[in-house]
């Protein structure tokens, strides 16, 4: 680990050198970002940490899925340690634990299904892709519920050519193999016509087995996956105010579980996805808006089978409809000359139906339930002392409820771990969240800025945590539909530089606390669900304050135009302040505890060299130890990563690259106790149309 962060920094050092005498023209830093206040500001302008990456850093980086080039934000953790063979990466912020606490955002619709909260990462398109924005921080007084660690919105293309487009096959490590196609064409002339994209994707991998050397035995086959996917973009412009656009999308995918018995396919995960959005863009006088309507339905369908210490065998189908639907609607218009007034509304409304079989037992479970959240907000953004002064006011008032919970069981044997059969109705949960933040900038010179803020971030509970009881990997779940949202209060006051034709720097401190924290902890019993040892019993619960201590500090710096260098570095001390649950064993104590699954230091070191003859991307992360459980008994080691691109375009038509994700082939353990996949190389072949 010690060598990767050496090899890094001398390589940067004889770059640098090297690039002393080339080229000094470098790219304008000075694009918008529009995530941080919902209207168009420059990085300085945003009194906030806030990281632009375009499509050509996307490009540029060696990246299996997209959440892959996140790693390259401070004080973003992203969690895939079976690389492209897990079922979904855990993309987590601030000191955070729980990608349900980061909103993530498509064009401005949210990704996180209000079942889980999560995000699948799988199905969203590279090749489409104009840029991420990431801001980090409570930024519920705008977006609502999730976004307490911060907010990711990936940013689609739009058509700029008549017609355009590209053709990609790939081999890689794991006979993974595969392809994907990106169209586009824009017929608008005189404010008037139609474009359109379309992108497709296949990709399969024969796997690895991630069980430890020293624990596999005849049950233990190769992971594998199998993806197939489409998005089609059509849009219409009116006129110079008036454009509709819809985007459907399509994925599906298998992955294997590693598992394999008596039955033909072992135990896999299938998940299909579909996705349909309709957006409205028009400006009426001096007012911008924008209203979508959306719809996602993603139903998953799991095998899972087993054999235990005792040789006894457990086969396990279950089946999953998620739904998430709602209309988002938001307007923003200058009231004075040095005023912006932005208002919106949010309707969201989350549908899940879950259904377990036990095929070698007689168990049966079925649960479902219904959320549904109404939000309004108001932002005031004002500017004084001729624009060297900003201050932005905004508040959000979200009202939410659950209903329509039940769960049956049917016929339980201690394959579920249930002692009888029952039926249960849930009652209501109603809920009313109040997020306001407040923010102040000012600019010491035209480059130099800096900012204090104070916001709160919210999170709803997850339908499975109101709605499911059953077994998980880390125990037995019971459901409280009684849950609570939590809530996260942040301080914070940062600086930023931005340098157009150079540099780029912003640094913060802060200092958050939580309330009502929903966390997973053991009620003090136990439950024999067939395997060598009983199982804790564990419930989510809201279970007192926790407190966040961070810092923070991101750099991207052009030497010259053809070698750019990228630094980040975050810091966080994350424990549970004060512990209180009336629902778990009065001995236990998790005060002063750390909290579960979150790595106090993170850092990043990126190079991206780009000569007459290839291009070169060198990028490291590493990632510091964590608790595996609350009571922080056991801790998952810390890891260096190191990856690379080279890539060569030829003529205008075609394009090579060889990626290599963990170039030293550092196989660490992951927090289930299994390996990672270790180097994994990738072959491209692109040709232009």
């Amino acid at each position: 680990m010690k060598n990767g962060i050496l090899f890094i920094f001398l390589f940067f050092s004889t770059c640098g050198l090297l690039a002393q005498i080339a080229d000094t023209n470098v790219v304008n830093l000075e694009e918008v970002v529009i995530t941080a206040t919902r209207t168009e500001r420059q990085l300085l302008e945003v009194p906030a940490q806030a990281d632009l990456i375009s499509a050509r850093e996307i490009s540029a980086f060696p990246l299996s899925n997209i959440d892959d080039i996140l790693k390259s934000t401070a004080n973003v953790q992203v969690n895939r340690s079976w690389g492209i063979f897990s079922k979904n990466a855990a993309v987590t912020m601030r000191g955070l634990e729980g990608s349900d606490r980061v909103l993530v955002l498509v064009d401005g619709i949210p990704k996180n299904s209000l079942v889980g909260g999560s995000v699948n990462w799988h199905n969203i398109f590279v090749d489409k892709l104009q840029k991420i924005e990431v801001v980090k921080g409570p930024v519920s007084a705008l977006y609502g519920n999730n976004a307490m660690g911060g907010v990711i919105n990936l940013i689609t293309k739009m058509p700029e050519k008549k017609f355009e487009g590209n053709v990609k096959a790939f081999y890689g490590t794991y006979n993974t193999i595969g392809g994907s196609i990106a169209l586009s064409g824009n017929e608008i002339k005189n404010n008037k016509g139609c474009y359109w994209s379309f992108n497709g994707i296949y990709r399969h991998g024969d796997g690895y087995v991630f069980a430890a050397p020293a624990l596999i035995d005849e049950t233990d086959v190769l992971t594998s996956l199998d993806e197939t996917g489409g998005s089609v973009k059509v849009g219409y412009r009116l006129n110079s105010k008036n454009r509709l656009e819809m985007v459907i999308d399509n994925y599906n995918e298998k992955r294997g579980g590693g598992t394999k018995v008596f039955t033909k396919e072992g135990s896999f995960d299938k998940v299909f996805t579909n996705n349909l959005r309709t957006t409205y863009y028009t400006n009426v006088g001096k007012a911008d808006i924008v209203t979508s309507i959306f719809w996602m339905k993603e139903d998953y369908y799991s095998q899972k089978e087993s054999m235990n210490d005792f040789a006894e065998y457990r086969l396990l189908d279950s089946y999953s409809n998620r739904t998430d639907k709602g209309l988002i609607s938001t307007m923003s218009m200058p009231v004075f000359k040095t005023q912006i007034l932005t208002t919106g509304l949010e309707i969201k409304s989350g549908l899940s139906h879950n259904h377990e079989t036990y095929r070698t037992s007689p168990d049966e479970i079925t649960s479902s339930g219904k959320m549904d959240i109404v939000g309004v907000f108001v932002q005031d953004e004002a500017s004084f002392l001729k624009n060297r002064m900003k201050a932005i006011v905004g508040f959000r008032l979200d009202v939410a409820g659950f209903h329509h919970g039940e769960q049956t069981i049917i016929n339980p044997t201690k394959a579920t771990g249930f002692s009888e059969g029952f039926h249960e109705d849930f009652d209501k949960n109603n809920w009313v969240a109040f997020s306001p933040k407040v923010s102040l900038q000012y600019k010491l010179t035209p480059e130099n800025a800096i900012y204090v803020s104070a916001g709160v971030g919210f999170k709803p509970p997850k339908l499975k945590d109101l709605s499911q009881s059953g077994k998980i990997n880390k125990g037995f779940r019971l459901a409280n539909p009684n849950l609570k949202p939590e809530y996260l209060t942040n301080y914070e006051i940062g600086f930023t530089h931005v340098q157009s034709d150079k540099l780029s720097m912003s640094t913060a401190g802060y200092y958050s606390f939580g309330h009502d924290f929903q966390y997973s902890v053991s009620t003090g019993d136990s439950v024999d669900t067939g395997g060598n040892a009983l199982k804790p019993v564990l419930i989510a619960d809201n279970i007192g304050k926790v407190e966040i201590v961070g810092l923070e500090f991101s750099s991207n710096y052009f030497l010259t135009k053809q070698l750019s260098f990228q630094l980040s570095y975050s810091f966080n001390h994350s424990v549970i302040k004060k512990y209180k649950s009336s629902m778990v064993d009065i001995n236990a104590n998790l005060n002063g505890k750390e909290m579960a699954e979150v790595s106090p230091h993170l850092f990043y070191a990126g190079m991206l060299w780009k000569n007459s003859f290839f291009e070169f991307q060198l990028n490291g992360n590493y990632v510091d130890k964590q608790w595996f459980d609350p009571e922080n008994t056991i801790q998952v080691d810390a890891y260096f990563l190191l990856n690379a691109m080279i890539s060569k375009s030829f003529s205008t038509h075609y394009y090579i690259a060889l990626e290599a994700q963990n170039l030293l082939d550092n196989q660490y353990v992951d927090r289930k106790g299994e390996l990672s996949p270790g180097r994994f190389m990738t072959a491209v072949f692109m040709y232009k149309l």
